[in-house]
């Protein structure tokens, strides 16, 4: 299974803020196929923007610098402020970071994960406001992160 340059172009959609265009690629995806192309390149970005934000050095940072912009995503954007689950949210970001077990989010479903995964992830983008050089480059690298994955 390959990731399409269709579901990267609905998560490149969604982190540039065309929520509209977003929806309508996703509609247009094959949904048993591509939900598991497509949730990988979520969490491969999910992770690559993690860690960017939340590692420096390869330290982990402190629990309530996580809490901090879990809060501060959740304030700012009052719309989706109920979708974004604080708990999961930090487990979320926690693990990425290695600071929770493998078995740590075992009992989120995959659809809440994926959600919230996708909410803090473009709050992690808008946050790090990369270049459009650099956010090709970022795209790129999870993508080839998600090939990979479902290899």
């Amino acid at each position: 299974m390959a990731i399409t340059d269709n579901q990267v172009a609905a998560l490149r959609a969604q982190l540039e803020g065309r929520y509209d265009e977003h929806r309508q690629i996703l509609q247009r995806l094959d949904q048993a196929e591509d939900n598991v192309a497509y949730n990988a390149l979520v969490s491969a970005a999910f992770f690559e923007a993690s860690r960017d934000r939340f590692l420096r050095d390869g330290v982990p940072a402190d629990d309530a610098e996580v809490i901090e912009f879990i809060a501060y995503t959740r304030e700012r954007v009052p719309d989706v402020a109920d979708d974004i689950d604080p708990d999961i949210a930090e487990r979320l970001i926690l693990f990425v970071i290695g600071k929770l077990p493998l078995d740590a989010n075992d009992d989120i479903k995959g659809n809440v994960a994926l959600a919230t995964k996708l909410l803090l992830l473009a709050a992690l983008i808008h946050d790090a406001n990369p270049s459009q050089a650099e956010f090709d480059a970022f795209m790129a690298k999870v993508r080839r992160m998600a090939e990979k994955a479902v290899q």
